[in-house]
């Protein structure tokens, strides 16, 4: 490019950047960061749900519905990684699965890299919480040293669960279970007298109105980020020893109090937990209500958490970002094909495919972000940081530091899942890989047992991916592009 272009672009940017500066009343924003386990596109109501027909069951989330409605909706928001820990890395190193250093079906697995979403908040002066589900510390299943605790990657203050299989149930107690350490941390203190008998939804949800009143008294001239990494709606099946396993994928033993949590919250009565079914659910089979409640729960909480914002006064500059770590799963009581969890696409949880790859997402800030806007825009969970720290340096533009284009392709979707798992239609998973340019995906699994074929799909046109487009003479040159970046930026052979 010539020199002159260069000197052109970087001086209208930094006119642009001076604009957005000057012309701007907006403080920094609070930031809330909310990650879901193993919710689908289609399981919120903003973008799947609601539209359903009205003889088929749908899931209600009314509070979610609300927050994009008033925010912008994300409906081509794809996720690191289709299983659980090596998303979580990455949305919290900012780097795509070919760049960071936990990949594939890996539990509780350290990651080395040390600039985080918690290090670069805490940098630009945020108060940096994290609240929930860590699983990518060390121990646990990997047997590790915990070398990437929370408090070693940039958070002032942990309260949750560092063990993945501790995410495995929402009644959290002492014991061990499949090398899992069920208990409750804060900081790196056992904290599971706090939690016993209380569904983690509510627990989290109170955590979290408890950390911001108390940030308020405290400092209210600083502002603060919260990664809340809710363990709902992964299923369940992992338990204390005085709860009954009996009915996997717990619900809680109450209704969502309507005057919202409070910390400390009083234990469930014992015969009561694992038991309660939200009433707009009660005609729908077991698995089914369960599925529906513990989503509901979750919406509810999130509800809580917006009006104990509204009631201190800082909703307005309260940035909330909502996603989910991958597709929907179909384990542990789990029922993602009840009421379409995928939307319309093919894929679960561990599939490269849209419906394993492609999750909900939204944007809602009052004092910033258009209202009622539904971007589609293809877009990057890796890239949150990079996103967040612009709107808390001041530097907030819709959209631009999500997009796909920002290294070049989107995302690394390899995965090594060591088992083998039949979605919708038999596609298998294995070692598998994508990369969206455009419209248009490529893909390829089962790559150690020789199915390493590429497909190519237009999934703008094809949403369920039923038209592979690789034998296509007109797709040839296409073919070869991304055939190319699977093979040299992705580690094929690696």
């Amino acid at each position: 490019m010539d020199i002159r272009i260069i000197k052109i672009v970087f001086l209208m940017s930094a006119l642009l950047a001076g604009v957005v500066h000057a012309g701007t009343d907006v403080k920094r924003p609070n930031v809330i960061f909310i990650l879901a386990d193993d919710l689908g596109w289609g399981d919120v109501g903003f973008l799947w749900q609601n539209a359903r027909a009205e003889r088929l069951p749908r899931i209600r989330t009314p509070h979610l519905d609300r927050l994009a409605s008033g925010g912008t909706a994300l409906s081509n928001h794809y996720c690191c990684a289709p299983v659980c820990a090596p998303s979580r890395a990455s949305i919290l190193t900012g780097l795509p699965q070919g760049r960071c250093s936990l990949r594939d079906n890996c539990f509780d697995q350290p990651f080395s890299e040390t600039n985080t979403i918690g290090t670069v908040m805490r940098a630009v002066g945020y108060a940096t919480w994290a609240v929930g589900k860590w699983g990518v510390a060390g121990g646990g299943e990997s047997g590790r040293p915990v070398t990437s605790h929370p408090l070693d990657r940039g958070f002032d203050y942990f309260y949750g669960f560092l063990d993945h299989m501790a995410g495995h149930t929402y009644y959290h107690y002492e014991g061990h279970i499949r090398h899992a350490f069920m208990g409750i941390t804060e900081n790196r203190t056992n904290a599971t007298d706090s939690a016993k008998g209380i569904y983690s939804t509510d627990l989290f949800a109170a955590k979290t109105k408890q950390l911001i009143s108390d940030h308020l008294a405290r400092s209210p001239e600083q502002p603060f980020f919260l990664y809340l990494a809710v363990n709902a709606v992964h299923g369940s099946g992992q338990c204390g020893d005085d709860l009954s396993c009996k009915k996997p994928l717990h619900v809680p033993g109450r209704p969502y109090p309507t005057e919202g949590v409070s910390w400390p919250l009083a234990p469930e009565p014992v015969d009561a937990r694992n038991t309660w079914i939200n009433p707009a659910y009660t005609n729908l089979p077991p698995s089914a209500a369960r599925y529906a409640t513990a989503i509901t729960r979750m919406d509810d909480a999130i509800g809580d958490i917006v009006r104990h914002l509204e009631r201190n006064g800082i909703a307005r500059d309260t940035l909330i970002v909502f996603t989910s770590d991958n597709g929907p799963a179909d384990e542990y009581g789990a029922d993602p094909r009840t009421f379409g969890s995928a939307g319309p696409f093919d894929g679960l949880k561990r599939d490269v495919f849209e419906g394993g790859m492609r999750v909900p997402a939204l944007i809602h800030w009052p004092a910033k972000v258009p209202s009622g806007a539904v971007d589609a825009t293809p877009s990057q969970a890796h890239a949150w940081k990079d996103f967040l720290a612009a709107a808390a340096e001041g530097r907030y533009e819709p959209m631009k530091s999500l997009v796909y284009t920002r290294y070049e392709f989107p995302w690394n979707g390899a995965t090594e899942a060591f088992r083998e798992f039949k979605a919708r239609k038999g596609k298998v998973r294995g070692l598998q890989q994508m990369v969206r340019v455009g419209d248009y995906v490529a893909l390829r699994v089962r790559m150690r047992e020789g199915g390493a074929r590429v497909r190519l799909y237009n999934v703008v046109a094809d949403p369920f991916q039923e038209h592979d487009l690789a034998d296509a003479p007109e797709q040839r040159t296409r073919l070869a592009e991304m055939t190319k970046m699977l093979d040299d930026r992705y580690g094929f052979n690696r």
